[in-house]
């Protein structure tokens, strides 16, 4: 009788096939675990990296951050002076700005301190306004302004501001010309010894015994 001859190769069992398959199954899933706990490890020390440079950063910045202040001992001292109201001490700190002597030019600076010197009533202080205003040395050039604070110092008692007053009218500047208020103020000012107004009164034709 005919038998069929056996081969080498053998049919696996369904019970088998499932068998591996979850075998397979259970491998995939922990390499996936693994990998993910390796992603997961680095992006701390990435955090951790980006935070570190960003915590360096404000120190670079702080290193390179100016002085809090530029000013001489004798230029820190007038601020010192002038902050409790000495209006000598608020004039020769506006000049310090304003000349960059002692301290770094700065105009805003100077202004505000002649400024704060002309509130306490310092006529010098009044008259470099008038000066700043004329030349526009930190400001717009303004001759009316610059006019009001000559009248102000020059009301005050102030020698060069009456002078300049004087100016003002015999050439227009930030007022209507009229010479006999210039010959007024030029005689005010040579009367306190102001040699400017002397030179202009002559120039002028005019002396003081004449007025």
């Amino acid at each position: 009788m005919f038998r069929p001859t056996h081969s080498n190769f053998q049919f696996v069992s369904p019970g088998l096939l499932v068998f591996i398959s979850a075998i397979v199954v259970m491998l995939a899933a922990t390499s996936a675990c693994t990998r993910s706990n390796a992603s997961s490890d680095k992006a701390p020390a990435a955090a951790q990296s980006s935070q570190s440079l960003q915590s360096q950063r404000p120190t670079t910045q702080s290193q390179g951050a100016p002085s809090p202040t530029d000013l001489t001992p004798e230029v820190a001292g007038l601020h010192r002076k002038a902050e409790s109201g000495d209006a000598q001490a608020m004039v020769e700190l506006a000049n310090a700005y304003e000349k960059g002597e002692g301290a770094p030019q700065d105009f805003p600076q100077a202004i505000a301190w002649f400024s704060k010197g002309a509130e306490a009533g310092d006529s010098y202080a009044m008259y470099r306004l008038g000066r700043i205003y004329a030349a526009g040395s930190g400001v717009p050039k303004d001759y009316k302004e610059a006019l009001r604070w000559y009248q102000k110092a020059a009301a005050a008692g102030n020698a060069d501001a009456m002078y300049s007053l004087g100016r003002s009218y015999e050439t227009g500047e930030g007022v209507r010309e009229d010479v006999q208020q210039a010959v007024h103020w030029y005689d005010e000012a040579s009367l306190r010894g102001n040699k400017e107004a002397k030179a202009a009164l002559a120039r002028l034709g005019e002396s003081i015994e004449d007025h």
